[in-house]
């Protein structure tokens, strides 16, 4: 693919899909990556990147001083930032600008979840995304919005209220057989390094899939791998679930607060799924199945069936 962009941005690198942004960026050739870190911010995943090659810049999404700073010489930038709106909507619009003031060749948000475009989508927690998403298309800033559903690492812990396998039991609404879409974030972080240097992805919106599974298929495979039956209990049906996802959430509620089960209920209720998936866009990179990933984060890290929680997972 030829590309005009070797200088990439990250910012928020380091959090937990950041991280592995960073990774799958750092593994991509021609690349110089550059990671936007708070004034002071200290620690060994710092002192890692910075022993790759990494180039930390100090700045903050409240700063415009230092995100021009940031952003001198950059060709990209890739957003994973999370947080309250005065940081995922404010904060990103800070960047937005600058990014446009600078003259960067590509723009990825944070998003990396459901069918933002879906109207009914997570009404009240996808605003921000939206709200973000719209500001950036009237920009003029060359951009690419990825989105991949739920991320496998959260929809499948006890942060996302279906599946507990802690305490044995999964909870699902209408029949258990309502299809979700999951992917690794290792596989959703290796498509947003290949798409941020894709001319072809300027000015799309591209969704990438690592699998499809139901409740009902999770619980199974769970069984199946670990030989220990699981306990469903059903919460009750999808029109129940729709309403207590369209009720107003509180003034104030963080961006991110229960995204993890925002997300996974959300297309249990049939919102937000991904309709156009473009993995053959890019045939050699070869996602994670549901099976592959409950097998080797389940089971390996539990000596007995306890001790599974959201902790158990890298």
């Amino acid at each position: 693919m030829d590309t005009d962009i070797a200088h990439v941005l990250l910012v928020g690198g380091t959090g937990r899909f950041g991280g592995k942004l960073a990774s799958a960026l750092l593994s991509r050739p021609g690349i110089h990556l550059h990671v936007l870190v708070r004034p002071g911010t200290r620690g060994e995943a710092l002192r890692r990147l910075e022993a790759h090659g990494v180039t930390l810049v100090s700045g903050a999404l409240d700063d415009m001083r230092s995100l021009d700073s940031a952003l001198e010489g950059v060709d990209a930038v890739v957003s994973a930032v999370r947080g309250p709106p005065d940081v995922f909507v404010e904060g990103q619009l800070r960047l937005l600008d600058s990014a446009r003031r600078h003259g960067v060749l590509r723009f990825i948000p944070s998003d990396y979840a459901l069918d933002s475009a879906d109207p009914e989508a997570g009404r009240s927690f996808m605003a921000a995304q939206r709200h973000v998403a719209d500001a950036v298309v009237r920009s003029g800033v060359p951009y690419t919005f990825v989105s991949c559903g739920a991320f496998m690492e959260t929809a499948l812990s006890p942060q996302a209220q279906v599946f507990d396998f802690e305490r044995g039991r999964v909870s699902y609404w209408g029949t258990g057989d309502e299809p979700f879409d999951v992917t690794a974030m290792r596989d959703a972080a290796r498509w947003v390094a290949e798409v941020v240097v894709d001319p072809r992805a300027v000015g799309r919106r591209l969704e990438f899939v690592g699998d499809v599974v139901t409740v009902n298929e999770v619980a199974a495979l769970y069984e199946e791998l670990t030989g220990q039956p699981l306990q469903r209990v059903r919460r009750g049906s999808v029109e129940a679930l729709r309403g207590q996802l369209a009720r107003p959430r509180p003034a104030g509620t963080p961006v991110d607060t229960s995204s993890a089960a925002l997300s996974l209920l959300s297309q249990l209720a049939g919102k937000g799924r991904l309709r156009a998936p473009s993995n053959s866009d890019y045939p050699r990179h070869q996602p994670m199945s549901v099976r592959a990933f409950l097998q080797s984060r389940l089971i390996p890290r539990a000596p007995s069936l306890g001790a599974l929680s959201v902790e158990s997972f890298p």
